[in-house]
């Protein structure tokens, strides 16, 4: 069902229920309508519908995550147990433990869930044709979300920092992450490339790791100065600077080099 039949479908439900209120009972005093009912009988409330058991699960992994990105922010990956999780969530010390079974399911866990909400927040956004202009597209949405603490970017960003440790238990599951992401990248890239738009000397996988790494950079560093809510304020000038890196020089830039030369 597209936008326009839900609005019509929730406008006609809305008109409907409009004209029963206005030609049925209900419009009559409370006290009116009680007097109907038979003597003895008391208005009761309907019972409150129990969750089933997945939406209980469902509400401890959001709060657990919630958890483990706010201790994560506090003390880092290493610091942080699984204890403290579950505690910090509301929860028994073993919570976290009984969810998710390891820290390290908990790692995988989180990094699905930042994952999941960067590709809502791209589909939430409009739709730019593949190559280069969906590129663009990543840099206006990585640089425009708007959460005002950057709390997805800033637990990323402490996890991307501790895979660098030796032995790091957050490397394998981040570089799984970045591999995604990378891949898509690279392939809009090599799209643009076949369709002329972007500079046929631009090695894809190189220019797809150029993109994330500078977009994380950049927050980084705004983030270490404590201006988050800057960062969406550069937002259009690092499109045009990615933009002018990766496009293919039109046909009257190609004569005025050759001319130069």
């Amino acid at each position: 069902m597209d936008k326009g039949q839900a609005v019509e479908e929730a406008s006609g439900w809305l008109s409907h229920n409009e004209a029963v209120y206005n030609n049925t009972e209900l419009q009559r005093p409370a006290a009116a309508r009680r007097s109907d009912r038979p003597a003895g009988r008391e208005e009761q409330e309907p019972a409150p519908r129990r969750r089933t058991q997945q939406e209980r699960r469902e509400e401890a992994e959001t709060r657990l995550l919630a958890a483990a990105r706010t201790l994560l922010s506090r003390k880092g990956w290493v610091g942080m147990t699984l204890a403290e999780v579950g505690q910090t969530a509301g929860y028994s010390r073993g919570q976290a433990a009984h969810h998710f079974g390891s820290k390290g399911a908990l790692l995988r866990a989180l990094t699905l869930h930042i994952n999941r909400s960067f590709a809502q927040e791209m589909r939430d956004a409009p739709t730019p044709p593949a190559g280069l202009q969906a590129v663009l597209g990543y840099v206006r949405v990585y640089l425009g979300r708007s959460d005002p603490k950057w709390t997805n970017t800033r637990t990323l960003l402490l996890l991307l920092a501790e895979s660098l440790l030796e032995n790091s238990e957050t490397a394998e599951v981040v570089a799984v992450y970045n591999r995604e992401m990378f891949a898509w990248l690279e392939d809009n890239l090599r799209i643009g490339i076949a369709q002329g738009e972007v500079r046929a000397d631009i090695d894809p996988a190189i220019g797809a790791e150029f993109v994330v790494g500078a977009l994380r950079g950049l927050a980084s560093q705004r983030l270490i100065q404590g201006s988050a809510a800057d960062i969406r304020g550069i937002r259009d000038q690092v499109v045009q600077l990615v933009e002018h890196t990766f496009a293919a020089p039109t046909d009257r830039e190609q004569k005025e080099g050759a001319n130069d030369g």
